[in-house]
């Protein structure tokens, strides 16, 4: 593991916790990239291995395909970074197991802890302000794919996503409104997501189902809005675009090719 402080940006926003008399701001890290398992191996085969990069692929395909099989048996698994356990979600009902929409309540999850590791790793960040947030100006803060489980991450063909943030509702009448989806490399404009097809959208949340069309690949997720503080909708549109790159794919199917 590196032995280099972190060095990370981030932003702040107004925190609804008040300590300082209401003037209370949260850092928030910006993640300016993002890495898959092929580019971590790749990463690792950079830095000189007795192993080939496709050796390296192999091993860690059946490491984490082991790391899977320990998880659904119920096992928790520590690693050096730390220790997954799985769990359950919900609250049990005696009465109505025999009801779907019941037993949909206690789903499996994946919990993590850092190790003593990786928290001496992280131990006493420095950290650079880039910015201060506020409640009045379009932003995305997080994109929640409800198939993989996963925060700002993937993006799951034909699966519920959920985007939180400010200034989200699609109020007005421009028909430029709503999310899009830009290819990461070439910064194209490849779908596009009308408020139309918002299954919800307030102000700080926007709910929508993924396209099943799109080419596999890295995207990132452009909210266009309207919105204001205020009932009456901006006559020109403000545009946003989360710096988080997402993946579009199947992650059980990309494991598979790794």
């Amino acid at each position: 593991m590196s032995e280099n402080k972190p060095k990370w940006k981030v932003r702040l926003q107004r925190s609804n916790y008040k300590i300082h008399g209401g003037n209370d701001w949260a850092p928030r890290l910006v993640h300016f990239k993002s890495y898959d398992l092929d580019d971590v191996i790749d990463r690792a085969a950079r830095r000189g291995s007795a192993l080939s990069a496709d050796n390296l692929r192999h091993a860690a395909a059946m490491i984490m395909s082991e790391i899977k099989e320990c998880l659904i048996e119920g096992a928790t698994v520590n690693l050096p970074i730390g220790r997954l356990t799985p769990g359950v979600t919900g609250l049990w009902q005696f009465d109505q197991r025999y009801n779907e929409k019941v037993r949909a309540m206690n789903q499996g999850v994946v919990r993590y802890s850092m190790s003593d590791e990786m928290r001496e790793a992280l131990a006493n960040p420095l950290l650079e302000n880039v910015g201060m947030d506020t409640y009045r100006k379009l932003r995305v803060d997080h994109v929640h794919d409800i198939s993989s489980g996963t925060i700002d991450e993937w993006l799951t063909p034909g699966g519920a996503v959920i985007v939180q943030g400010t200034m989200l509702l699609m109020n007005g009448d421009l028909p430029e409104r709503g999310f899009y989806l830009i290819d990461a490399e070439t910064g194209e404009s490849i779908a596009h997501i009308p408020p139309e097809k918002l299954a919800t959208n307030t102000r700080t949340e926007a709910m929508f189902t993924m396209p099943t069309s799109l080419p596999e690949g890295d995207y990132l997720l452009r909210a266009v809005s309207q919105c204001t503080t205020n009932p009456n909708p901006l006559k020109k549109a403000r545009e946003y675009t989360f710096p988080q790159v997402l993946t579009y794919a199947k992650e059980i199917e990309r494991y598979e090719h790794e």
